[in-house]
C-alpha cells in the first residue's frame, strides 16, 4: 500500500492497481492504461470537490484493482446529497468523453481515441447498476424509497452477488481465446468481496456510531406529527446530536417517543418516506 496527500486528502494506492496497469500495458495499450489511471484519479477528486461543496470531509481516496472509493468522515449523507455525490464521477467521465470526441473531430488527432475510450469505459463501467459501483448505490437510493433501505440493501447486494458469479465464468470462458479476460474473473472477485465487506450503508453507520456512545450528552426532544414523513426530519437534523422524537397527533396528543437510533433502524426497514406512524408501529412490532 502506497500513502500520499493531495488536497489535504489522503491517497492510498494498493498494489494490485498497478499489477492491472502490468496485464494493460503487456496487452499494447499503455496509452489506454495512462489515461485510465489518470481519469479515474479525477473521477474520485470529482466526488471529492462535489461532497465538499456539499458540505462535508473527505478523509481519504483509496484505489484498487478496479478504480477508487472517496470515503466520507461523516456517518450520514443526505440521500439527496448522495446522489450527487455519486453521479459527478460519471458525469465528469461522460462529459470529458464528449469534449475529446469533439476535439478529435476538429482537429482529427487520432492520439485522442484511447483518452476517449478510458473516459466512455469509466463512465459506463460506473453506471453499472451493481454495487460497490456508482450506479449500484445509485439504485440502492432508488430501491429504498419504495422499499426501505434494509430490503434495498438485500435486494442489491443479491444482484450484484449473480452478476460477480456470472463475470467470473465469463472470464473463466473467454480466457481460452485471450488470457487478458481473466480480468473479468479478477473483476467478479472484487466486487463480491467489496459486498461482502460493505460498511459505509448511511444509516447502518449512524446507528451503529449511537450505539458505541461515540457521543454523549443529555438528550433534547424534538416534537413531530405522527403524519411527518421521515426525510424531512434527516435533511433537518444534525446525526448524533442527542435527540429524542416525541410523536404527537393532530391534537396534541402524546402517541410514542423515537431515539435516534429507533429512528434509523425505522428507516432502515421502513424507507425515508415512512411517517411516524409507520416507524412507531414498527418500534411495537420488534
Amino acid at each position: 500500500m502506497i500513502e500520499f496527500q493531495i488536497f489535504h486528502t489522503k491517497i492510498e494506492l494498493h498494489f494490485s492497481l498497478f499489477l492491472l496497469m502490468l496485464f494493460i500495458v503487456l496487452s499494447g495499450n499503455a496509452v489506454f492504461a495512462a489515461a485510465s489511471v489518470l481519469f479515474s484519479f479525477c473521477h474520485e477528486l470529482v466526488h471529492r470537490v462535489t461532497a465538499l461543496r456539499l458540505g462535508y470531509t473527505p478523509e481519504k481516496i483509496s484505489f484498487g484493482l478496479f478504480g477508487g472509493v472517496l470515503h466520507i468522515r461523516e456517518g450520514v449523507v443526505k440521500p439527496r446529497d448522495e446522489l450527487l455525490i455519486h453521479l459527478s464521477g460519471p458525469f465528469f467521465n461522460i462529459l470529458m468523453a464528449f469534449l475529446l470526441y469533439g476535439f478529435y473531430l476538429y482537429f482529427y488527432l487520432p492520439a485522442l481515441v484511447p483518452l476517449i475510450l478510458a473516459n466512455a469505459v469509466l463512465a459506463l463501467y460506473n453506471l453499472m447498476p451493481f454495487y460497490p459501483l456508482d450506479g449500484g448505490k445509485i439504485t440502492d437510493l432508488y430501491l429504498a424509497v419504495f422499499l426501505g433501505y434494509g430490503r434495498s440493501q438485500k435486494i442489491s447486494r443479491f444482484f450484484s452477488m449473480l452478476f460477480a458469479v456470472f463475470l467470473f465464468f465469463l472470464g473463466i470462458y473467454l480466457v481460452q481465446y485471450n488470457v487478458l479476460n481473466l480480468l473479468l474473473c479478477a473483476l467478479a472477485v472484487n466486487l463480491y468481496v467489496a459486498r461482502k465487506q460493505d460498511n459505509g450503508f448511511v444509516f447502518y453507520k449512524i446507528t451503529r456510531n449511537i450505539e458505541e456512545g461515540k457521543k454523549k450528552g443529555t438528550p433534547r426532544i424534538l416534537v413531530c406529527k405522527e403524519n411527518m414523513k421521515a426525510v424531512k426530519i434527516i435533511e433537518q437534523y444534525k446525526p448524533l446530536d442527542s435527540i429524542l422524537f416525541t410523536i404527537v397527533n393532530d391534537k396534541g396528543k402524546y402517541k410514542g417517543q423515537l431515539s435516534e437510533t429507533e429512528l434509523l433502524s425505522g428507516i432502515y426497514y421502513c424507507g425515508i418516506y415512512a411517517d411516524f406512524r409507520k416507524l412507531l408501529d414498527y418500534k411495537r412490532q420488534e
